[in-house]
C-alpha cells in the first residue's frame, strides 16, 4: 500500500514493510493560469514541466477558510459581497480561494513550472479538503502530476492527496485517495481525524477492493508526512480518536459469517488492541473533558447509528495506560436517540422523530446524565432532508432544516436556546455545511429565477445572506471548509 513521502525539491525515500511511494516537487510562485488534468503533453525533452509548488505560499494561521469553486460558463463573479467585501472574479476551471481572517480573498495555486516560472496547465481539480491541527489533507482524485526523475527529467507521478504542513504551508503529495463518506451532517462518518496535538492523524482511504482501510499520518524523520496502513484486515465503519492519538474503530470482519460488527480501541502506544464488549459499538465519540479524563470515550448503544437507543452510554476511560468499561445508564421518555455533539452547555443526543426532534444533554463536563435535560426544538412540523439529512452541527451549534406552520426556516440551537432563520420558500436547498465559528454555508437553486445562490449564515445572526446568484450549472459544486 502506497503512504506519504516527502516531495520538497528532493526525493526522500522512506519504506517500511509497506510499499511506500517516493515523489518530489520543486520551486515557489503564484499562478492562476487553469488547464487539463491528467494529460499534461510533456515528455523527458521538456526543459521544463509543470510539478506542485513546495509551498502553499499563504501564512495559515491567518486563514479562516477555503472555498473550493467551479464556476461552469466563468461568466459571473464566483462569490461576492456578504462577509468577504471581495469579489473573487470570474474562474473558467476549478479554483482554491483562501478566505483571510481580515476579509480578503486570495487566490491558491498549488501547481507551477519546474523552474519556478508560472504553470499553464494541470492544475488540480479538489473534491475536499480536511483541517486538523497540523495538516490540510487536500483530495485530488486521480490526478497525476510530474516530478523529477532520478535523472532529472520528468516523470509521471499520482497526487490523489495533498498535504499542507499548517506551520509553515509546505506541500506533499501522496498516491492515497481520502474516501469521503455521504451525510456531511453526521458528524461520526468524518474521514479524517486527528489527537489534540494533530501529530497522529488517521484517514480512510479504499483498498484494491474498494473497501474502508485507515492510515495514520505522522511526521517523519525530517518533518514529512508518512502514512502508514492500520491493518490490511481492517476495514472499519466508523472510527474516533481520542486526545492522545488511541484509536476507536468500529469494524466488519473480512472472514465474518453473520456480517458482526466489532469495536475495538488501538492504543497510540502500540500495545494490544482492546475489545469492547458487549453490543455497545453503535455510535462514539472521544471525551469533551481535559486533563485525567481526555482520553476517555463515550459510545452509544443501540441498533444503527445509536436507534433506537437503549438507554446506555458506555464509558471507556483510561486509566495507567488501560481502558477501563462501565456502563452508565440514561433515562428518557424518547428512546429514538443517536449522536453525541457539543453545544454550550454540554455534549447533546438529537432524539425524538422527525415530526418532533429534540435536544438531550447526555454529557455535562464529560461526565454523563442520568436524567438529561431535554429541548424541544419549537415550531418545527417536519425535518427537510438536504444531502444526507436536515442536520448539521459544529461551532457549538446544530442546525435543522425544518418546514413549519410559517414555512421553510433554518432553527439553530446552542443547547440553552433556539433562534430561527427564515428561508424563502423558492430556494431547494443542495448543500449545507457548518462551519466551525457556527455559521452555516448554504448552496440552492432559486427556482423562480433558475438561478444558483451561495448563502451564509453569519455566526451569531439571525438572516440567511445571499452572497452571490448566478446562472444555473448543477454540475457546479463547492466545498467549505472552516480551519480549527
Amino acid at each position: 500500500m502506497p503512504a506519504f513521502t516527502a516531495r520538497r525539491q528532493r526525493a526522500v525515500g522512506i519504506y517500511t514493510a509497506l510499499f511506500l511511494a517516493m515523489l518530489s516537487a520543486c520551486g515557489s510562485s503564484n499562478n492562476t493560469s487553469p488547464g487539463p488534468n491528467n494529460n499534461d503533453g510533456y515528455s523527458g525533452n521538456d526543459q521544463k514541466y509543470p510539478v506542485l509548488r513546495k509551498n502553499i505560499g499563504l501564512d495559515l494561521a491567518q486563514v479562516s477558510s477555503f472555498a473550493v469553486v467551479n464556476s461552469g460558463t466563468g461568466a459571473s463573479p464566483v462569490w461576492s459581497g456578504g462577509g468577504t467585501a471581495t469579489i473573487f472574479g470570474a474562474l473558467q476551471s476549478p479554483g482554491l480561494f483562501a478566505l483571510m481572517q481580515n476579509g480578503d480573498v486570495t487566490p491558491v495555486t498549488l501547481v507551477e513550472m519546474s523552474d519556478g516560472t508560472t504553470a499553464t496547465n494541470n492544475q488540480a481539480a479538489i473534491a475536499a479538503l480536511y483541517a486538523t491541527p497540523q495538516w490540510v489533507l487536500i483530495t485530488a482524485g486521480g490526478w497525476n502530476i510530474q516530478a523529477p526523475g532520478a535523472d532529472g527529467k520528468p516523470v509521471q507521478v499520482n497526487c490523489a492527496t495533498i498535504a499542507v504542513h499548517r506551520p509553515d504551508g509546505a506541500m506533499y503529495c501522496a498516491p492515497i485517495g481520502i474516501r469521503s463518506v455521504s451525510g456531511n451532517g453526521d458528524d461520526q462518518q468524518f474521514p479524517v481525524r486527528a489527537s489534540q496535538s494533530g501529530s497522529v492523524v488517521f484517514l480512510m482511504s479504499a483498498d484494491s477492493l474498494n473497501r474502508n482501510i485507515l492510515y495514520k499520518l505522522v511526521a517523519g524523520p525530517t518533518g514529512e508526512p508518512v502514512a502508514t496502513l492500520v491493518d490490511a484486515k481492517l476495514h472499519p465503519n466508523w472510527f474516533v480518536v481520542n486526545a492522545s492519538g488511541d484509536l476507536l474503530v468500529q469494524s466488519t470482519p473480512a472472514e465474518s459469517t453473520q456480517n458482526a460488527s466489532i469495536a475495538q480501541i488501538l492504543p497510540v502506544d502500540g500495545s494490544d488492541a482492546v475489545t469492547i464488549t458487549g453490543a455497545h459499538n453503535e455510535f462514539a465519540i472521544a471525551s469533551p473533558a481535559t486533563g485525567t479524563d481526555a482520553d476517555t470515550f463515550f459510545v452509544v448503544s443501540g441498533g444503527g447509528g445509536g436507534y433506537p437507543f437503549d438507554g446506555t452510554i458506555r464509558v471507556l476511560k483510561k486509566v495507567a495506560d488501560k481502558f477501563q468499561e462501565t456502563d452508565e445508564k440514561i433515562t428518557l421518555a424518547d428512546s429514538n436517540c443517536s449522536w453525541l455533539f457539543p453545544l454550550a452547555d454540554g455534549e447533546y443526543m438529537i432524539c425524538g422523530s422527525n415530526m418532533i426532534p429534540s435536544l438531550a444533554r447526555a454529557l455535562v463536563d464529560g461526565q454523563v446524565q442520568a436524567s438529561p435535560v431535554v429541548r424541544v426544538f419549537a415550531g418545527v412540523t417536519s425535518l427537510i432532508s438536504v444531502g444526507g439529512g436536515a442536520i448539521r452541527t459544529g461551532g457549538g451549534v446544530v442546525y435543522l432544516f425544518a418546514q413549519g406552520l410559517n414555512g421553510h426556516f433554518l432553527a439553530r440551537h446552542d443547547g440553552l436556546k433556539q433562534e430561527n432563520i427564515a428561508v424563502d420558500p423558492a430556494l431547494e436547498l443542495l448543500s449545507m455545511v457548518a462551519t466551525n465559528a457556527g455559521g452555516l454555508d448554504v448552496v440552492a437553486v432559486d427556482n423562480g429565477t433558475n438561478q444558483k445562490v451561495r448563502a451564509t449564515v453569519k455566526p451569531g445572526e439571525t438572516a440567511l445572506t445571499v452572497l452571490s446568484a448566478e446562472g444555473l450549472s448543477l454540475a457546479e459544486v463547492v466545498v467549505f471548509v472552516r480551519m480549527q
